[in-house]
């Protein structure tokens, strides 16, 4: 369940096409510049990972172009090392670890060694500790105490989304999470809705019709700062009916630095860290830009109704 959203370096990507001049974060003579996109989830297997390299800032970005399909690719844990391979399906830039991928270890060392065309990029991460989310609660909005547990996937995975007490009226008190901080600096929270059609929860006559488009079933925030180990989920994230998966990442330093930095958060209103503006992101890679980066995670699922 990993891949039910995209990378924070894919939504990255993806914003600075949409958004800005490509020659306001890398100018040409960086064209070339070989891209590593990888992220490692302990208790996961193994992911596949993307290369890619950076294009002049007056072409169109499109995923061939940018793709780099005949690089050697190697992560080291320790003494082992796992030789990727190119997608054998034709992926632009993606290469599969070997056959039977190991699980990502908690607070392990792993480096990444990327060789193409005479260039080499290199990056090391070190995994975080394993991060559980111990409650998910619904809370009085006034007095901030707990009106109901809801079901987690480890209390029962069948019951997830049919329990009577995870079906949550929208606007109806706070949802939050509950959990035993862990050493990193933030945490990040994904956020899927399940459905293709269900109805728009959101009311507001400023909403004008082009607005909707604007909302999408899959969102990220950007780095969060937990002090005590309560995370609440704010309402106006949250603008469709229906099944939710709530992923809650405890992010790397790599990851942490990227997120903060990258500018598809610079006016992000879902709740951050507090930080500097960056001119461009942070990358703690040698040789290329990307993230190499590795988090725990831990999920909750539940239903939003409508008010009605």
């Amino acid at each position: 369940m990993y891949r039910l959203f995209l990378s924070v370096f894919s939504l990255f990507l993806l914003s600075c096409a949409a958004e800005r001049d490509p020659g306001s974060l890398f100018g040409p003579a960086e064209q070339g510049t070989l891209v590593i996109d990888a992220t490692l989830l302990v208790d996961l297997p193994m992911p596949p990972i993307f290369i890619r390299q950076t294009i002049a800032p007056n072409a169109v970005y499109t995923q061939d172009a940018a793709a780099v399909n005949n690089a050697e690719v190697t992560i080291n844990q320790g003494v082992a090392e796992y030789t990727y391979t190119p997608d054998p399906t034709g992926q632009p830039g993606q290469y599969l670890p070997p056959a039977g991928p190991p699980m990502i270890l908690p607070e392990t060392e792993y480096r990444i060694l990327v060789r193409s065309g005479g260039k080499e990029a290199r990056a090391v991460t070190t995994t975080p500790k394993r991060f559980t989310i111990d409650e998910a609660l619904l809370i009085n909005v006034d007095t901030l105490e707990p009106i109901r547990n809801l079901v987690t996937f480890r209390d029962d995975p069948t019951a997830v989304f049919t329990a009577p007490q995870n079906q949550v009226i929208y606007q109806d008190n706070l949802l939050e999470t509950r959990f035993q901080l862990i050493n990193v600096k933030a945490y990040q929270v994904g956020l899927i809705n399940l459905e293709t059609d269900s109805e728009f929860v959101i009311e507001g006559d400023f909403l004008e019709d082009e607005d909707f488009e604007n909302f999408e079933r899959k969102s990220s925030s950007p780095p969060l700062e937990v002090t005590d180990g309560n995370l609440r989920l704010p309402w106006f994230a949250f603008a469709y009916a229906g099944r939710y998966v709530i992923k809650v990442f405890a992010m790397d330093n790599n990851w942490f630095d990227f997120a903060r930095s990258s500018p598809e958060n610079d006016n992000i209103a879902f709740g951050s860290l507090a930080g500097d503006n960056f001119e461009r992101p942070l990358f703690h890679i040698d040789g290329g830009i990307g993230l190499f980066g590795s988090a725990s995670v831990d999920y909750i699922g539940f239903v939003i109704q409508p008010k009605n």
